[in-house]
């Protein structure tokens, strides 16, 4: 299971040049990413999910902190951390893929 979602994202660019790198300031980029949770850690009430969010050639990992269920027939983890970021505003809009 995984998410499709476009990603608007803030950082510092830096390019590779021969004379080394060179800070290109604060941009904003906005590209098409595949959001895969890589891995969830916790217990049987809260867990921390790393998400991935890969695109062409960007790419930025994040933290979530979810609830979870432990109760007879909840889904497993990463199931249910899927399902958290799609009622989060940040993850309108997502595909599941």
């Amino acid at each position: 299971m995984a998410l499709r979602k476009i990603i608007e994202a803030e950082g510092t660019a830096t390019v590779q040049t021969p004379m080394g790198l060179i800070e290109n300031g604060v941009q904003r980029v906005s590209f098409s990413a595949y959001v895969k949770v890589l891995s969830v850690n916790g217990n049987k009430t809260d867990i921390i999910a790393t998400v991935n969010f890969k695109g062409d050639v960007q790419q930025l990992t994040k933290q979530y902190f979810v609830p979870v269920s432990v109760a007879s027939g909840s889904p497993n983890f990463i199931a249910q951390v899927y399902e958290h970021l799609k009622t989060l505003e940040e993850f309108s809009g997502a595909e599941d893929c």
